[in-house]
């Protein structure tokens, strides 16, 4: 599916929490989003997802701009202080959360099995924090893809933990080659650290033709 943010505009209580945003995710493909840390990119996320009222601007997931399709069809993933796991909360027990979310079997059996199929099983007991940058991109974007209804992953910030962004930029590919929409908002820094060129940005409606 298709995702758009035609002049996506989220306001504050003193100022615009997302100014004027317009870019269009297709299918099959990673769509990177640039853009500083914070309140901005939390309220497009929640926006993209049909989750958050717009000052301005409609978003539209193959022409439709109806929130309760956004709601069903784009999963947030690691989104501060919305979808994001608390780190103290062990991995087993991040990932029962997630699949039980997916309406996937999320006893002690499936779980094991997610985690051994994601290479993270000997962490199972360990805090959720101390997994390494690609391994928390792999296990939350696999466990938000379970969902049936899932056709688009929107996934703020990976890099606000650190590490090398080559090791889990390729998890994204690989979620756009099984035919999902993948957004993914990054810092200009890390744009670079990936030889991306900008072509969609926080607060900009100027879309650069890929």
């Amino acid at each position: 599916m298709q995702l758009a943010a035609d002049a996506v505009a989220v306001a504050g209580t003193r100022s615009p929490l997302v100014r004027p945003t317009s870019f269009t995710a297709a299918p099959a493909r990673v769509t990177p989003v640039a853009g500083d840390p914070g309140y901005g990119q939390v309220a497009l996320a929640l926006a993209l997802a049909g989750r958050m009222p717009l000052a301005t601007g409609r978003v539209l997931l193959d022409g439709d701009p109806d929130p309760a399709r956004l709601q069903r069809h784009v999963a947030l993933v690691d989104v501060p202080e919305v979808s994001a796991p608390e780190d103290g909360l062990a991995v087993h027990h991040v990932v029962a959360e997630e699949l039980a979310f997916a309406g996937r079997p999320s006893g002690r059996r499936a779980v094991s099995a997610f985690l051994d199929r994601h290479g993270v099983l000997a962490a199972a007991d360990a805090p959720f924090e101390r997994l390494a940058p690609e391994e928390r991109v792999r296990v939350l974007t696999s466990a938000a893809a379970e969902r049936a209804a899932t056709r688009v992953l929107v996934v703020t910030n990976p890099d606000r933990r650190g590490g090398d962004p080559r090791l889990w930029w390729p998890l994204l590919t690989a979620h756009a080659a099984s035919g999902l929409t993948v957004v993914v908002q990054l810092t200009h820094a890390t744009m670079r650290q990936l030889t991306l060129p900008v072509l969609a940005e926080l607060g900009s409606t100027e879309e650069v033709a890929a």
